[in-house]
């Protein structure tokens, strides 16, 4: 089979220097750096396409990765992608959307330590997911996944939730893809029998564009309302409030109903989410929630942060605000659930 090796910068291809690590190492580099790989018989085209530090990732940066990916899935059986943990989650999720429609799984993966660190996580990162990209294959898999610390997670349903640790990402609120496994002296990658579901819908189109001008704004006890006023003045194309709970947004005390209803008066979507991680969002159970659906505002459902954002941003350029609701409630790649 042949993967294609495609190189984005990040942690993993990073070097030190009197400026902190910065990325500089090239696939070829990193490849010898994964002594876990010798002996790897199936062909390996290496791409570099950019050298950044992922929280420098753009959005722009991601119709970049898109076309690089379809140009050569082509003629590839598999895609591996190296790139920074910082914003992975972000590119998994919107890569999700992008590639929905690709053929061949796309497996992206990086390390918490550089390549040519000690003990670095790269060497075993880059062999898992090589790995999982061939079963992917053989199996005739799409879809875009994480392989990161011996799981393989489904690219929109991931988070990082460790600075840290080597065991960095989850997926929420949806099972695993696969995991490494011990087989005598080796690991071998095992697929479960979740497979996601892919729509063939993309209304973004062939030449999707994406939308930055987007607030997020977390919901904190006090928050005044006058800061969602001011964040309505600079003119967003929407914004995603992070409420309490499954959606929750106080209206006693400092209310923020009103600075909501006039943003909402302005043509300016709001989009609610819960802050915790997992458990999705439903702000019809509680009072605190209603209120602010029966004002307009759109739930989140059980996006995650990355999968909503990602989405919205691609949604607003094609999107009308009477439409926006139910294309961001569709299910493209089992984002929503």
């Amino acid at each position: 089979m042949k993967i294609s090796l495609l190189t984005t910068g990040g942690t993993i291809a990073s070097v030190d220097s009197d400026r902190g690590l910065h990325p500089d190492l090239m696939g070829e580099q990193l490849l010898r750096a994964c002594p876990d790989l010798m002996g790897f018989e199936h062909d390996v085209a290496v791409v570099d396409l950019m050298s950044k530090d992922s929280s420098n990732m753009h959005p722009s940066d991601w119709l970049v990765m898109a076309e690089c990916i379809r140009d050569n899935a082509a003629r590839s059986d598999a895609i591996v992608m190296l790139h920074g943990t910082d914003t992975m989650a972000w590119t998994a999720s919107a890569l999700s959307y992008l590639l929905n429609d690709v053929s061949v799984p796309v497996v992206l993966t990086g390390s918490m330590l550089s390549a040519e660190a000690p003990g670095s996580d790269a060497s075993g990162n880059v062999y898992a997911a090589f790995h999982f990209a061939l079963q992917l294959a053989m199996y005739k898999r799409r879809g875009v996944s994480v392989a990161f610390a011996g799981l393989l997670l489904h690219g929109p349903r991931v988070t990082k939730i460790d600075s840290r640790r080597k065991n960095a990402f989850v997926g929420v609120d949806y099972p695993l893809l696969g995991e490494m496994r011990d087989r005598g002296t080796h690991k071998v990658a095992w697929l479960t029998a979740q497979v996601p579901a892919l729509s063939a819908e993309r209304p973004w189109g062939p030449s999707p564009a994406v939308e930055t001008n987007v607030a997020l704004v977390p919901i904190f006890p006090g928050l005044p309302a006058r800061f969602l006023d001011a964040v309505a003045d600079t003119g967003p194309r929407a914004v995603v409030l992070e409420g309490y709970g499954p959606g929750g947004v106080p209206f006693m005390g400092e209310s923020l109903l009103p600075a909501i209803e006039r943003g909402l008066a302005r043509g300016i979507p709001f989009v609610l989410r819960g802050q915790a991680p997992f458990g999705g969002t439903d702000p019809a159970v509680y009072e605190v929630g209603r209120r602010a659906l029966d004002l307009g505002v759109l739930p989140a459902r059980n996006m995650t942060r990355e999968a909503l954002m990602s989405k919205l941003m691609l949604l607003l350029p094609v999107s009308a605000p009477s439409d926006l609701e139910r294309r961001l409630g569709a299910n493209l790649c089992d984002d929503v659930l």
